[in-house]
């Protein structure tokens, strides 16, 4: 059976990733009927987005960042295609680009520094956080 490590070396199915991840989103959206807006653009949140993605989190070995609730930050599908596909610049005009960026920084530094660095080579843009 395929299983992913977690930073404390615990590891886990798929099966107790969507069990821990469909928990913590019943946990931040509890009593919330209404569509809540992006947390980028505030348009309406209908996806599903996460600022370290699943599949980084596994390769990193921090698979519980899947689960938590500060990773999977309220997005549209613009503003998530937006993060994921860093490279067309698009996720600098973000309102909570910041947030996201301080998050990655704090857990995946490596993967803060590939964005960092592949921006300001194409964008011309320095960031600093």
């Amino acid at each position: 059976m395929n299983k992913s490590e977690c930073s404390d070396g615990t590891l886990v199915t798929q099966a107790t990733i969507d069990r821990n991840y469909a928990k913590a989103r019943e946990k931040k959206y509890a009593g919330i009927t209404c569509v809540l807006p992006c947390e980028s653009c505030g348009q309406p949140s209908n996806d599903n987005d996460h600022t370290i993605a699943q599949a980084r989190c596994k390769v990193i070995r921090k698979t519980e960042l899947i689960w938590d609730p500060k990773n999977f930050p309220r997005s549209c599908r613009q503003c998530h295609r937006e993060w994921e596909s860093y490279k067309s610049g698009a996720w600098l005009k973000h309102g909570n680009r910041d947030e996201r960026l301080a998050y990655l920084k704090k857990h995946d530094p490596d993967g803060y520094a590939m964005r960092i660095e592949f921006t300001e080579n194409t964008e011309g843009v320095v960031l600093q956080f």
